[in-house]
């Protein structure tokens, strides 16, 4: 394909990423398990299995956000492409799957140039070859890097007049302190007039939020207990996951829905020979998502260094997305 280019995905600094991958999972994991309070980074559950299951979430009756603000996005493309100033570069962060990219990219005559980017390699390549295939007229050329760590641009990127796509609230999933580091780095990073569309879940009725994190269905305590099978089978570990229970529940000090595995017992795990002691009811932090007011999110945009242009969002205010400006 004349418009699939894979090399962001597969140059040196993509294989560095690789060849450190295991060393910082592991650091991360057991460093993590060593503290009084417990914790594993989020960004350990989008292994091939943990995407899998996490777009199973997305497509559960309980959880409102990607259904929310793919009504969003869909039902106004027209309007959010149109005060980008015709901007032809669409940079997904966390851009493993296309959905909530694709409205845009149907309409491609404005849309030249999609850089998708993960962590999560294989499914990114595969995932980014098919959407060459697709929208021909479009050059498709994903980034393989860690975002939540390191924002590292090829300068091919960089000059371009990006709009800068992160769904998902993925935003959320840092602290306000961060979320306000990550936003400032990018208008550091990306030249004047860039533009950034950020989806952001709004404060609700805690039940709501919480209906979410705890689907029926229990898909997402599958997901969040992946986390463990992903240590056994990438760390030598001998985690019983039957031992161990998912807890999801809204914090309103915070504004945040806090996301742990619970022991259900006293017990000796190993990762790689090496023995933790976890004990009953002990719990360890595996992810936040923080909700916002739309001021409250406006508010840190511009403290950051950007320009609300417009948000959009759906007639029950759940969700909202935003456009700035650098």
């Amino acid at each position: 394909m004349n418009n699939f280019d894979d090399i962001y995905a597969n140059n040196v600094s993509s294989q560095k990423i690789l060849s450190t991958h295991y060393n910082s999972f592991y650091f991360d994991v057991l460093n993590g398990l060593s503290k009084k309070n417990k914790k594993i980074p989020y960004k350990y559950l989008y292994d091939k299995n943990g995407v899998r299951l996490f777009n199973e979430i997305c497509r559960q009756k309980e959880y409102y956000q990607t259904r929310t603000e793919l009504h969003i996005l869909k039902n106004n493309v027209k309007d959010i492409l149109s005060k980008t100033k015709k901007k032809e570069s669409l940079l997904y962060l966390g851009g493993c799957t296309v959905l909530k990219a694709e409205p845009f990219l149907k309409i491609n005559k404005q849309i030249k140039y999609y850089y998708p980017s993960d962590i999560s390699k294989k499914i990114l390549i595969e995932n980014s070859r098919k959407v060459a295939k697709k929208y021909k007229d479009i050059i498709v050329k994903p980034l393989y890097f860690d975002f939540s760590e390191n924002l590292i641009f090829p300068q091919e990127v960089k000059k371009r007049r990006n709009i800068l796509f992160f769904p998902g609230s993925t935003i959320g999933n840092f602290s306000k302190k961060k979320a306000k580091y990550f936003l400032k780095s990018l208008t550091e990073i990306f030249n004047k007039e860039t533009d950034l569309l950020i989806g952001v879940d709004l404060k609700k009725n805690k039940k709501i939020v919480e209906k979410a994190y705890n689907d029926k269905n229990k898909i997402t305590k599958k997901f969040i207990l992946n986390i463990l099978l992903r240590i056994n089978r990438e760390l030598n570990g001998d985690i019983n996951i039957n031992n161990f229970c998912h807890i999801a529940n809204y914090n309103e000090n915070k504004d945040c829905i806090e996301v742990f595995v619970k022991s259900l017992r006293n017990q000796l795990i190993k990762i790689n020979g090496k023995k933790i002691f976890v004990k009953e009811k002990e719990k360890i932090h595996v992810e936040d998502s923080h909700k916002y007011s739309e001021q409250q999110f406006k508010n840190i945009a511009t403290s950051s260094g950007w320009k609300n242009i417009k948000n959009w969002k759906d007639s029950n205010k759940k969700f909202s997305v935003f456009l700035l400006r650098n």
